[in-house]
């Protein structure tokens, strides 16, 4: 969370296997961390189930980007994306209540009898809803995702409408991995509010080749980065 502007900025990354390209994706959901930003991940599991391996690399990338993780099958993906969308805004307001009580009180959120506790949770949950949030969304186009690639665009442009509901100010973009010709990320949309826009740069998104998921979160990153929130947030 930006400590000036107040703004939670978060990377979903949405994947079908491992990395196979690049730095490793939890290296770079730490140095994300280490900005400020929370990542989180959602691994889309085939009928036959999931490899284990697939499934540690989806929690490694959560745990060290600070974020949650979650699986589900591509008809549940909609829901899933959005709930973890909330779920990660409020689990990082949740961190930093829980970090300044430890500071002021010497105990952190944990510790504290129920009664109160429950009194912060659901301020965090009706500030979750007003705070301003930009969110990248880090969507595998590997060629293992042929067959998810029509129903992951549609989940990701009902996230948008469901983040224009919310009463504060929420940007999205998109980054696909990988990209085009021999490039490992493609910035599908920079941040925004309007759908159009959105569905337009998804337009000749196709299934393709290997899977570099580190170099597609630092590429998030660095959106985040150059992205002057308190100056740039707009209205469309």
């Amino acid at each position: 969370m930006d400590k000036e502007s107040g703004i939670i900025k978060q990377i979903i990354v949405i994947t079908d296997g491992r990395s196979n390209i690049g730095v490793n994706p939890a290296e770079a959901a730490a140095k994300a961390k280490a900005e400020g930003i929370t990542v989180s991940a959602i691994g889309i599991i085939d009928d036959e189930g999931r490899n284990e391996e697939d499934v540690l690399e989806v929690e490694a990338i959560s745990k060290a980007g600070g974020g949650l993780s979650d699986y589900c099958y591509t008809h549940n993906l909609g829901m899933t994306l959005q709930t973890m969308t909330q779920k990660t805004v409020n689990h990082t307001l949740e961190c930093i209540v829980s970090r300044q009580l430890k500071t002021i009180i010497g105990e952190d959120i944990t510790n504290i009898e129920p009664k109160s506790r429950l009194k912060i949770v659901e301020f965090i949950e009706k500030y979750g809803e007003r705070v301003n949030l930009l969110n990248v969304i880090v969507l595998d186009t590997s060629k293992s995702m042929a067959n998810k690639l029509e129903k992951s665009k549609k989940c990701i442009i009902d996230l948008m409408e469901s983040m224009n509901n919310r009463k504060g100010i929420s940007n999205l973009a998109l980054i696909s991995y990988p990209g085009d010709n021999s490039s490992m990320i493609n910035v599908v949309c920079d941040f925004t509010t309007d759908r159009a826009l959105l569905k337009e740069g998804m337009k000749l998104l196709k299934a393709k080749g290997g899977t570099p998921t580190g170099p597609a979160i630092e590429a998030a990153i660095d959106l985040i980065m150059e992205y002057d929130a308190p100056a740039r947030i707009h209205y469309v």
